[in-house]
């Protein structure tokens, strides 16, 4: 079970990785497109057509995408301070309780996103000013979604084996044997 878990880890690390990166870049091109449209603005009095609608869409990905790749490196908001007093059954116990209602929002989130997309690629549909196709944007959340829904179940997976076994090693944790 430790093997495979620590697979899976492995492979969703770089999809994590990567996302972010993404998501990193798209910062940098809502920068420039931002500066861009200041300076047509007022210096030239040219506003670039459909800003509106590209920032929109590009604050998906900055939104998105690096979800996963946080909850991979704990870097959201946990309870550790709360888990950290506990002895290590009852920290695994309550990490695995914690994991468990994160995947089934995550879970909740994922299926009314792709029944959004679903719907957009049936019926069309797409930004008011140059008409972007909004489905692009949905599929990139129902994207983001799966792959956080991937990384908390492979978490709650380890979660769960520490219940059994809580002064066990595991690099998904970061727990050495002691």
């Amino acid at each position: 079970m430790k093997r495979l878990l620590e697979s899976a880890d492995r492979l969703l690390r770089p999809i994590e990785r990567a996302m972010a990166y993404f998501a990193g870049f798209v910062v940098l091109v809502l920068m420039v497109l931002g500066v861009a449209e200041v300076i047509g603005r007022s210096m030239l009095n040219a506003p670039i057509h459909g800003n509106l609608d590209i920032v929109e869409q590009l604050m998906i990905p900055v939104a998105a995408f690096g979800i996963a790749y946080g909850q991979s490196k704990f870097g959201n908001v946990r309870m550790t301070l709360l888990t950290n007093r506990f002895g290590d059954r009852a920290k695994w116990v309550a990490e695995a309780i914690a994991l468990a209602v994160g995947l089934f929002v995550t879970y909740v989130f994922l299926q009314g996103s792709f029944l959004k997309l679903m719907r957009a690629l049936s019926l069309g549909g797409d930004t008011p000013e140059i008409g972007i196709p909004l489905s692009y944007g949905m599929g990139g959340v129902a994207a983001a979604l799966a792959l956080l829904l991937a990384r908390l179940a492979v978490q709650l997976l380890e979660a769960l084996r520490l219940i059994l076994s809580p002064t066990a090693e595991s690099s998904i944790f970061g727990q050495t044997a002691h």
